[in-house]
Formats: C-alpha cells, sequence, structure tokens
C-alpha cells in the first residue's frame, strides 16, 4: 500500500498533532486522578494499568511513529538506543537472576519481570505520542500543542490536593501521577512548556500565570529535590533572559528589574511558606538516615563481587517495589525492609543507585546518553546560535530535572512522571525535520 493512500491526502498528518495533544491531555488529567498503578483486575496485579494504557496509546499513535521512523536525528538515535538497550538488559537480568529472599512465601519471577516490561511499553509510548505531536510541526506549535497537557496537570494537581491529603495525611501535594517525593519532575516541565509558550508570544498571560503556579506546586511537594530542581530552573531562566536581553537592541534596564524583582518577591513566598507550613519544614533538613541507609547498602553489595560491579545483583533483587506497587505484599513499615546484605528501602530513591547496583556498570554505561544528550544538544545549539529563545528554556527546564535523577527513581519506575519525561525530552531532542518557526513569529514573541 502506497504511503499516500495509507495516510490519505495529507489529512493524517495535518490531524495528527492536535489529536495528539488533546489525547494527552486527557490522559494527563485521567493519571492525575487516578492510581494506575492498581491493576485492571483485584489485587496482586501482575499487569497494572500502566501497562495497559500504554499499549493503547502505542496503538492509536504507532502510525505517526511508522510514518517518521526515518526522522530520527543523532540525538534521538544515541537517547532511544541507549534507553532500548537498558530496559532490555533490565528484562534478561530480572528473567535470570536468583529471586529474592524475603522469607514467608517465594517471589514470582513475573513480579520481577513485569517492572521493565513496562518501563519498555512506557518509553514507547512516550516516543508514539512525541512523533505525532512533532508530525508536521515547528518548534513553536510543539511547543503550542504540550500547552494545554500542561496547563492541565498544574491545574488538576491542585484540584487532587485535598483529597491527597485525606488519603495520605499529609499537606504534601501529591497525585496519582506521582507522590510528593516525584511529581515535581513532571510540575517543572510542565512549568518548562508554560515558560516556553510565554517566551514565544503564546497565551502569554495565561502561560505566565500558570507557570507560578506551577512553581508553587513544586514547593508544596515538600521534596528538597524539587526545591533545588525549580532553584536551577529559575536561576538560569532568569541569567538567560537578561544575557538574551543584552543581545538585543532594547532597553534591558527596566527588564533586569522586572526579572530581579520576579526573583525577590518568587524567594519572599518560598522562604515564607518553607517556614510557616508545618509539612514543609522539612526543606530546612537536608538529611535523610533511610536514605543514606540505603545507599550504603547498595554499593556495599555491588561492591562485593566482580560479577555485581559489571553486570549487577540483578534487577529487582535487591529493590523489589513491583513487589509492593502490585499489592502482592504489604509494604514495610516506612518502607524499611530486612534484606540478606543489610536494611534498605523498598526502592533506591535513585534511579543512577538502581542501575549500578541491579545492572552494574554495564547498565550505567547504557543510562548515561539518556541523561547526558540532553545536556550536550543544549550547549551545542546555544554555541551554534540555531536555538530560538523559547526552545531553550523548554530544553533547560528538561536538563533542570536531571539532578531529582540522583535523589529518586524514573524512568525504571514512577511510570507516570516518566511517561510525561519522555514526552517533553523526545518531542525536543529526538526529531531531526523540525522547522524553526518563521522570522517574523519568531520575532512577535
Amino acid at each position: 500500500m502506497s504511503r499516500a493512500v495509507l495516510i490519505g491526502p495529507g489529512r493524517y498528518r495535518r490531524a495528527i498533532g492536535s489529536l495528539t495533544s488533546w489525547g494527552l491531555l486527557a490522559l494527563v488529567v485521567v493519571e492525575t486522578f487516578a492510581d494506575l498503578r492498581h491493576g485492571p483486575t483485584s489485587p496482586p496485579w501482575i499487569v497494572s494499568s500502566y501497562l495497559v494504557v500504554d499499549a493503547l496509546v502505542i496503538l492509536v499513535c504507532g502510525p505517526a511513529l511508522w510514518l517518521r521512523r526515518h526522522d530520527f536525528g543523532r540525538a534521538g538515535r544515541w537517547i532511544l538506543g541507549g534507553a532500548l538497550g537498558l530496559m532490555v538488559w533490565a528484562i534478561v537480568s530480572a528473567s535470570v537472576c536468583p529471586l529474592p529472599d524475603l522469607g514467608l512465601e517465594p517471589v514470582g519471577r513475573p513480579l520481577l519481570v513485569m517492572a521493565p516490561v513496562t518501563a519498555v511499553a512506557t518509553l514507547l509510548a512516550g516516543l508514539s505520542v512525541a512523533a505525532g505531536l512533532t508530525a508536521s510541526s515547528s518548534r513553536r506549535v510543539v511547543i503550542e500543542r504540550l500547552w494545554w497537557p500542561a496547563a492541565a496537570m498544574t491545574c488538576a494537581s491542585y484540584l487532587q490536593w485535598p483529597r491527597a491529603m485525606r488519603v495520605h495525611g499529609s499537606t504534601r501535594l501529591a497525585t496519582g501521577m506521582g507522590g510528593s517525593a516525584v511529581l515535581h519532575v513532571a510540575l517543572l516541565l510542565a512549568c518548562g512548556v508554560l515558560v516556553a509558550a510565554a517566551v514565544a508570544g503564546y497565551r502569554r498571560v495565561a502561560s505566565g500565570i500558570l507557570a507560578a503556579g506551577a512553581l508553587v506546586a513544586i514547593i508544596l511537594t515538600g521534596s528538597r529535590s524539587g526545591l533545588s530542581c525549580a532553584t536551577l530552573f529559575v536561576l538560569g531562566c532568569a541569567i538567560g533572559s537578561v544575557v538574551w536581553r543584552r543581545s538585543r537592541v532594547v532597553s534591558w534596564a527596566g527588564h533586569r528589574r522586572m526579572v530581579w524583582g520576579g526573583l525577590t518577591a518568587l524567594a519572599v513566598v518560598v522562604v515564607g511558606m518553607v517556614i510557616l507550613v508545618p509539612g514543609l519544614r522539612r526543606m530546612l533538613n537536608p538529611s535523610d538516615p533511610m536514605r543514606s541507609r540505603t545507599l550504603r547498602t547498595g554499593i556495599e553489595v555491588w561492591s562485593s563481587d566482580l560479577n555485581h560491579v559489571f553486570f549487577g545483583l540483578g534487577s529487582g533483587r535487591l529493590w523489589p517495589w513491583y513487589l509492593y506497587d502490585s499489592h502482592a505484599r504489604r509494604e514495610p513499615w516506612r518502607g524499611l525492609m530486612t534484606t540478606q546484605w543489610g536494611p534498605t528501602l523498598s526502592s533506591a530513591h535513585s534511579t543512577v543507585l538502581a542501575v549500578l547496583v541491579e545492572l552494574g556498570l554495564l547498565g550505567l554505561v547504557l543510562l548515561l546518553p539518556v541523561l547526558l544528550v540532553p545536556v550536550v544538544e543544549l550547549v551545542r545549539r546555544l554555541l551554534d546560535g540555531t536555538c530560538p529563545p523559547a526552545e531553550v528554556v523548554l530544553r533547560w527546564a528538561v536538563v533542570a530535572t536531571l539532578p531529582a535523577f540522583l535523589l529518586d527513581t524514573y524512568l525504571v519506575k514512577n511510570f507516570g512522571v516518566s511517561m510525561w519525561w519522555w514526552v517533553v525530552v523526545l518531542s525536543t531532542v529526538a526529531w531531526a525535520d523540525q522547522r524553526p518557526p518563521s522570522t517574523s513569529r519568531q520575532n512577535s514573541g
């Protein structure tokens, strides 16, 4: 069947972008209010609802990915190659490693294998959505298509907050997409989309208000990692804004006062919230004994054997978190388990630590392109001067989330946040054929 017959007279390419945007908006709202870790049947769930939703997304957006299969840029190939290699290695590792010994009845191997299988499905779903969002579009249009999902995520997070307080018994903001420790990554990317839209001149007032709301929501999660990432993003935007204004023929004195005045006001609000809201005072204490114990146990078992050093202990063997997400076992008190190697939390609470310990140096080498390519691409585009300001903001938002990968587990866990991360990252850096906006539209921003 010819390509023209397959997609019709250009209709599919013209329609898929906006349809994908609205579909992503619906998915974001569903993930905010529903916990997709739960399966479609009664517990325990071997298959989570995330896997079912990912399969549906791939089926719906798969044609866009097929049409764009030859359009990957070099950065996209590096990211996808590393991510797919990492997850395939995790599936192999979970399939052959010794099962974790947690006493009571033995752990079923499907509960180990299903975690990396869901991670692969999440990656492919994010890639399919990114293919639809970027079809026949300029960089500005991609930002516009991401705008509604980002705005919906910000508003829905506040609407879900009262229910989350009742469920968790905490004032920290959380949603079905992610708990208070990890949600900040999704919110920061939403903030990046909204700031980029404001810079591009798209719904500028609404974008600015919603971006401020997303930043406040990050603080309300009470996450120290979120505070660090948000601070990095805001400072980078402030410095970039001043540099950009200096490079243009504008009167920048008033602009400088506006930037630093806004930063001062934001800092006062943040400090006031942290001091006055009891649930946020934990941000003033950087120590976490249980995470420190988890780090020590992980490094000790990883360094105890050369096979562990190069190939890891086995995916899910030290941190069988999927066992608890599936309700096959009751979550240990405060998440602390007693294992044959020592006490540890039920998950690594660090993407880098989880990959290093359970998948070894081989897994870490495969992870590095995923984390480093967005940084390299941002620097390269800044140096060659081909990146418009709005795109710089969005790429910087992606880079500002990377410190969080040291402090909690993404991509191979927390699939709601990971899906959104994949969509934004791949929409930004994966495709080689996105056209820059026309001069008139760029100048209008």
